[in-house]
């Protein structure tokens, strides 16, 4: 479970931003958790105007502004750190009413922070996490936001409507300083990539290969796999064109947690034709596929998920349809014209509505609730 989780669980608003960089964790590290943002000048003139009032007032000669962590949880900002885990992450925390130019804030202790719920405050969260990816690293900077009571969260949303650009610029343009530092990391491309399944048909050109990174464990996106099939929850995909109209289950089921190679993948809510299992590795992969023969005309393909972990608490996912058919036009006609844009737009979809619900299942602890009922 994310250390952010201890203190802000089932925030109303989670955004998060992540890299992949080429440099050791410890590299990374230093590099995130020591970012001074006032060295970008603009990011140091919108700090300047949001508490221009405190240095109309202040007579003395100026300060050169920091703006990294400590920086920030040592000044009067009312932000202060949560939790730390050197060389991995560090949370940092406030509690406050966000929408006054002048923010009176409510100091806690970290221990207290996650259960103060006195009405008429809003109270965020972020964090910077650090983890080995491949040869290098990734980093990433969740923000979570909350408030005490539906008012107070009115003001705050209102309040962040406006803020939150500025907030969303400023990290992207903090990770884009880091990608420059420590260099990006260059992934394979998705279509050379070798996938469980592709020995299936070794020979076909034809194939279409799709992603999705997800804020997720890998073993919470691999249960959304395993209720796949109109048998199970569906295929998260567009419910009137193949579950029949029924929406897709939106939970995770206690007792769908696996499959086996020969089980049978319902693909129609009739249950009259099927896709068979025909490989998987929990938690790493899973293949199923069908084959049609006729006469003269023989239709075989294969659709493949693969799991890659970003560290812990993340995953990235991998989708691969290959097809091969006779007659040769056929084959052409169905792997250029016909599949690209129905294959296409339904698993566009359904990535993203696994995407969705793994994500909102991990903020609010639901794995760990349902790993409970099965211990």
């Amino acid at each position: 479970m994310k250390a952010i989780q201890n203190f802000l669980p089932n925030p109303r608003h989670t955004e998060v931003h992540r890299i992949f960089v080429n440099a050791n964790p410890e590299a990374a590290w230093e590099a995130a958790r020591h970012f001074d943002m006032a060295e970008v000048p603009w990011i140091r003139m919108l700090f300047e105007i949001r508490t221009l009032p405190e240095l109309l007032r202040h007579t003395g000669p100026k300060e050169k502004m920091h703006l990294g962590v400590d920086a920030i949880t040592q000044s009067e900002t009312g932000f202060e750190i949560l939790h730390e885990l050197p060389g991995r992450i560090v949370v940092v925390g406030s509690i406050g009413q966000f929408w006054h130019l002048n923010i009176p804030f409510q100091r806690v202790d970290p221990g207290a922070f996650a259960e103060f719920n006195t009405s008429g405050f809003g109270k965020i969260a972020w964090s910077i996490e650090v983890e080995p990816f491949g040869s290098g690293s990734t980093i990433a900077i969740e923000l979570r936001t909350t408030a005490t009571d539906d008012v107070s969260w009115k003001k705050l949303s209102r309040y962040y409507a406006v803020i939150g650009k500025g907030s969303r610029l400023i990290r992207s343009r903090v990770m884009k300083s880091l990608e420059a530092k420590l260099g990006k990391m260059k992934f394979t491309s998705r279509e050379k990539l070798t996938m469980p399944g592709d020995e299936r048909l070794p020979g076909t050109p034809y194939q279409i290969t799709m992603t999705r990174r997800i804020e997720a464990p890998t073993r919470l996106v691999w249960r959304y796999l395993m209720q796949l099939g109109c048998d199970r929850a569906g295929w998260y995909s567009i419910d009137a064109l193949d579950h029949g109209g029924k929406k897709s289950f939106d939970h995770i089921v206690e007792d769908w947690i696996d499959r086996k190679p020969g089980d049978h993948l319902s693909a129609t809510p009739a249950l009259d034709s099927f896709f068979e299992v025909y490989s998987l590795e929990r938690e790493k992969s899973f293949v199923i596929g069908g084959e049609q023969k006729k006469p003269k005309e023989v239709f075989r393909m294969t659709w493949a998920f693969l799991l890659q972990p970003i560290g812990e608490n993340a995953t990235r996912l991998l989708t691969r349809v290959r097809m091969e058919a006779t007659p040769p036009w056929k084959a052409w006609l169905m792997a250029k014209v016909i599949y690209p844009p129905v294959h296409g737009l339904m698993e566009y979809v359904q990535l993203n509505t696994i995407k969705e619900l793994a994500e909102r299942d991990d903020r609010e602890g639901m794995l760990k609730d349902q790993e409970a009922v099965v211990a």
